[in-house]
């Protein structure tokens, strides 16, 4: 066995971590293009699971798989990695995904099982060399898990600028290419030279062919005039005709684009079917308005025709503008780039509060995002518009007089129209209002698809006896209903909620989960509460408890492969010498707590960088980096039990911190210049990531020296707690939100550090 780590062995260990946490958002992005998002941390917990499962395969048959030495074998796998990434791309984009009907059938399980079994096998294959790398190089581990962390840091970093340029499919390819070069750092062989040569011709022949092509949602069904990948989402822009509208999809969501040519008149609210939002801005008057999400351009069109003097807009996705006003534009009329229209790239909310500037109207016309944004799917994007504390952002930038518009469907995933009325309602108590009713309407009519919606029209200042007459005959003039608002009548679900005594009451009676929203739990698109999920609860246009329903059974089905690798060395060894169950412990409380921090982390700070992709980027890379800082110090130690306690204890009081401090630093930081919090993330993350990276390599040093052979045992087991941690973490957070998530992670930090301070060492 080595004895000393080289410098190409660690760099080659770094290149393949940097591949393995590119490749989770690359196929996280083709899940999610695919799927909808809700699958799409399916790409996690596969890439943790082969990764783990990589460490007890070689635990189980440690000469087998090292066989011709240690870096003859990593050198092996790191080629198998790239062959994989030649391969397992093109049987992706050929599986048919089809939800039909947006049912779970037996057939799309055991399609959507085979895509999991193909995207698990470079991970599996990337597993086994680091495993290897790890076993034979313990006495170097700080060092060499620093290069791993490092190596995955600059994978997250490094990823998503290439996404900008280059679609899911190709660049998972492409990744081929450096586990080619990941093999020739290992040792010098012809055959990683062979493929490195494979994978530069195949990357550029999925860049140019459809060798590699994943099929569009409606590419069979209608003429495609533009498809652009980017780290936030698929955006394909689909042709119209004289009679049919464009349709421009993100994801699997979509948006369709009014009929209006280059020098045609706009299109006003009869032909947008958008005639209760325009209701709303009527009753703000002309003057400023700010269209959050302008998709196809109908809420640009409503807002102009209503009078409105300037529009400003704000997109989360450039390519959604570039493909409305560039291949549509025929269709669509460029409504972004109309005189009186100004467009704003970034996160809603975020770019908002950077801005002094105050409206006369605030719309936000079903703003979706269904997909997970840039690669993580429990920072979606839309979560952060619809919170108690993004609505009192909304009210700040009201002029007095002011209205907030918010369109939502009347049942889509849940009562979202019911749903946006009570978070309004929620929102305006706190800020104070004496008798929120007395603030709030609600509309409900039919679009230009024939879809019942609601609009939830807000205003700071109360609605006096003229303001709700003109809003109820405008409303009967375009074909709407009034179902609450003050004078009444209320009407379908309102009218309970108007005859409530108590919000809170009413919320926490009500047949599905219509209660308000916070930073803290930001899940508008989850209706179903965790005690409710056998209950029949009506029909909605989405299927209301697919995403808890697939989250747990994917929890489920996750425990069982996890528990059978790790019992599976209990069964295959048995009669050998094994360590304990306690020596293992620590790895799978440092892996839960780890995993668990880093889901609320990146949710956090989506808010506070004002964007999906720059939150994973800057996130991952700060934590990965100064964790790998951290695992490099930590070699350096004399005395590792009383060090690694004084670290652990430090950790933990910064993860309470975390737990308490990091929403309000947020919220008081968030108008700050973008390079400043990006500053403040990295020094935030920072003394975490150090004082968190100590445990694992002198855990593996003091478990080495104890259980001699168990290495690679433990960090499956750490692998493993980690592929559970990804799904339950997001669990918990429905239920129980980040906050509790937090505080789950600091007590698994707390118990690793008990096993610290009681354990054996040697």
């Amino acid at each position: 066995m080595p004895a000393r780590l080289p410098l190409r062995v660690a760099a080659g260990v770094g290149v393949l971590a940097g591949c393995t946490l590119a490749l989770q958002v690359v196929l996280t992005r083709l899940f999610s293009a695919a799927l909808f998002y809700h699958f799409a941390f399916f790409a996690i917990s596969l890439a943790l699971l082969g990764v783990g499962a990589g460490a007890i395969l070689v635990y189980l048959w440690p000469r087998r798989l090292a066989a011709g030495g240690t870096e003859v074998a990593l050198a092996r796998w790191a080629a198998l990695f790239a062959v994989l990434m030649l391969v397992v791309p093109a049987l992706l984009v050929r599986i048919d995904y089809d939800f039909d009907g947006f049912r779970v059938t037996t057939a799309f399980a055991l399609r959507l099982g085979a895509a999991a079994v193909l995207a698990a096998l470079p991970f599996l294959a990337a597993g086994i060399a680091i495993a290897i790398a790890v076993r034979d190089y313990v006495g170097s581990v700080g060092r060499l898990y620093a290069f791993d962390l490092v190596g995955a840091g600059l994978g997250a970093v490094g990823v998503v600028p290439l996404l900008w340029v280059l679609d899911a499919p190709t660049l998972s390819v492409g990744l081929g290419a450096l586990g080619a070069l990941a093999s020739l750092l290992f040792a010098p062989r012809r055959s990683a030279v062979a493929v490195l040569a494979v994978a530069i011709v195949l990357t550029g022949l999925a860049a140019s062919t459809r060798l590699y092509h994943l099929p569009a949602s409606f590419e069979s069904q209608r003429t495609v005039a533009a498809d652009r990948w980017t780290p936030i989402s698929r955006v394909v822009g689909y042709a119209g005709d004289e009679r049919t509208p464009a349709v421009v999809t993100y994801d699997q969501d979509l948006a369709p684009v009014p009929l209006r040519g280059p020098a045609g008149p706009l299109p006003d609210w009869r032909d947008l079917g958008l005639g209760p939002q325009r209701t709303a801005f009527d009753l703000a008057g002309p003057g400023r308005t700010l269209v959050i999400g302008g998709g196809g351009g109908r809420d640009i069109y409503n807002a102009l025709t209503a009078g409105a003097r300037r529009v400003d807009v704000i997109e989360l996705n450039r390519q959604i503008r570039d493909v409305v006003d560039g291949p549509l534009r025929r269709w669509s009329g460029s409504p972004y780039s109309l005189p009186r229209v100004s467009a704003a790239i970034g996160d809603g909310r975020s770019t908002l509060a950077a801005r002094s500037t105050r409206y006369d109207a605030i719309n936000i016309g079903f703003t979706n995002t269904l997909t997970a944004s840039a690669g993580q799917a429990y920072a979606l994007a839309e979560n952060n518009l619809y919170t108690v504390e993004a609505f009192h952002e909304y009210f700040e930038h009201l002029r007095p007089g002011g209205v907030l518009s918010v369109s939502r469907l009347y049942r889509f995933a849940g009562e979202e129209a019911l749903r946006a009325t009570v978070l309004a309602l929620e929102a305006l108590e706190r800020d104070g209002a004496r008798d929120p009713r007395r603030h709030v309407m609600v509309l409900l009519g039919r679009d230009a698809l024939d879809a019942v919606f609601g609009t939830v029209i807000v205003r700071r200042e109360p609605l006096d006896a003229a303001d709700a007459s003109r809003v109820r005959a405008l409303a009967r003039g375009r074909g709407a209903q009034v179902v609450f608002g003050p004078g009444g009548p209320a009407r379908r679900e309102w009218a309970a909620l108007a005859r409530a005594d108590d919000l809170g009451e009413f919320c926490a009676g009500y047949r599905i989960n219509i209660c308000p929203p916070t930073d803290d739990r930001p899940f508008f698109l989850n209706s179903v509460r965790l005690g409710d999920l056998g209950a029949a609860h009506g029909q909605t246009t989405f299927i209301t408890r697919t995403p808890f329903v697939v989250l747990l059974v994917a929890l489920g089905i996750l425990a069982v492969l996890c528990a059978v690798a790790l019992v599976a060395p209990l069964v295959l060894r048995r009669g050998r010498p094994r360590p304990p169950a306690r020596a293992l412990a620590f790895f799978a409380w440092i892996g839960f707590g780890f995993l668990l921090l880093e889901i609320v982390l990146i949710q956090r700070f989506v808010l506070f960088l004002g964007f999906p992709t720059y939150a994973l980027s800057v996130v991952l890379f700060a934590l990965l980096v100064f964790t790998g800082a951290g695992s490099y110090l930590s070699a350096r130690w004399r005395e590792p039990q009383r060090a690694l306690a004084i670290a652990l204890g430090v950790g933990c009081a910064l993860l309470g911190l975390v737990a308490f401090a990091l929403a309000p630093l947020v919220h008081a930081l968030i108008d700050a210049p973008f390079a400043a919090r990006v500053a403040v993330t990295v020094l935030a993350l920072a003394p975490v990531g150090l004082a968190l990276g100590t445990a694992m390599p002198t855990g593996l040093r003091r478990l080495d020296a104890l259980h001699p052979g168990a290495v690679p045992w433990a960090w499956g087991v750490n692998g493993a707690c980690s592929v559970l941690a990804a799904v339950l973490g997001i669990a918990i957070a429905l239920v129980a939100g980040f906050t509790v998530t937090t505080l789950v992670a600091l007590g698994c930090y707390v118990l690793a550090l008990a096993d610290v301070l009681k354990g054996r060492w040697p």
